[in-house]
């Protein structure tokens, strides 16, 4: 089976799971509340622009940091670049085309150094809420058994900030999987993997500098600013769209909830082999709704609409890459086109 069929056969299983999480949970009930949210327009306006201002604010962070790392794009190129990567990654399993894309439209290894520390900084954030959630919202004593476990991802995650952070350490990484690779070299996947090295050679030194300039102390913390500026827009547009769907006499729901949700269906985007987590993160969402003590059948129009909402503002900044955006010339140091 080839991979784009495999990429296909997951997305179908997404989409039963999706299927069956509606089944199981009242779907008279969710087409009720579907009506029920058109009597809140100014609602679904705000949450609206919630989305598309949280993927305005995804751009805004990649434009700068583009430059942090000495790529020198205008806005337009970022946005050009940006919106491209981002509709691929939210079709692809773990947003994997976010990685790739980069190099593919001419960005150079800066930009994949980018792309790359994105990524990281990104998941630490959102493992970030959800522990900081999780402890607002479950009781300490039982969930401190759990403190643990993450504390270790955490510090999982710092390590490999380190790691990436110094050249040394991703040579010495690189030089220990070649070392292991060699012997199966007459494999077509690792000869692959040795001449797409060879072939890229010219642009891994940008690949380091990009990393060393990203991953200090003053770049990381401007992230977080921004990452925080991020999820408050991202907490807003999903808290409205709560606010529409769900019946006003159910238990509340509050920021710390929200959160937590947020942070479920983006680890199930992150690991899920399925094309954006779909139907994984609903399933995930549902079973957390019921642990904290909702009623969980009622946030399954909360979480179909989320769904489409992130769908429409990832489709409009990439019509907006594509009317507006200005083509990338060739990244620095690759050869001349001949």
């Amino acid at each position: 089976m080839t991979r784009k069929a495999l990429s296909y056969v997951w997305l179908a299983g997404g989409a039963a799971l999706l299927v069956w999480v509606i089944a199981r949970n009242d779907p008279r009930g969710t087409l009720l509340a579907f009506r029920e949210a058109l009597a809140h327009p100014g609602l679904l306006a705000v949450a609206a622009a919630a989305f598309l201002a949280t993927q305005v604010g995804f751009l805004v962070k990649w434009h700068l940091l583009s430059h942090q790392a000495g790529a020198p794009f205008t806005f337009r190129q970022s946005l050009h670049l940006f919106g491209t990567l981002t509709l691929v990654g939210l079709f692809t399993p773990g947003r994997a085309g976010e990685l790739a894309v980069p190099m593919m439209m001419r960005g150079g290894g800066k930009m994949t150094g980018v792309a790359l520390v994105n990524r990281l900084l990104e998941s630490s954030c959102t493992l970030c809420a959800g522990v900081l959630a999780a402890l607002l919202v479950l009781d300490v004593k039982t969930f401190g058994g759990s403190l643990k476990g993450l504390g270790l991802v955490m510090l999982l995650f710092a390590a490999a900030i380190v790691t990436l952070s110094r050249r040394r350490h991703i040579e010495a990484i690189l030089g220990l999987v070649r070392a292991c690779l060699k012997p199966l070299r007459r494999l077509r996947a690792v000869e692959w993997l040795f001449q797409q090295e060879e072939k890229r050679a010219h642009e891994i030194e940008h690949f380091y500098q990009a990393n060393e300039r990203l991953l200090a102390p003053g770049p990381i913390f401007f992230f977080g600013l921004l990452m925080l500026l991020v999820w408050t827009l991202m907490v807003s547009g999903n808290w409205c769209l709560i606010q529409a769907t769900v019946p006003p006499d159910s238990k509340p729901v509050t920021v710390a909830v929200v959160v937590a949700i947020i942070a479920v269906m983006a680890v199930a985007m992150f690991v899920s082999p399925i094309p954006g987590g779909l139907g994984l993160s609903e399933f995930a969402s549902v079973a957390v709704f019921a642990q904290l003590g909702y009623v969980a059948q009622q946030f399954v129009p909360f979480l179909l609409l989320a769904r489409v909402g992130v769908y429409l503002a990832v489709i409009a900044l990439y019509l907006a890459s594509r009317l507006a955006g200005q083509p990338l010339g060739a990244p620095e140091g690759a050869p001349a086109a001949g």
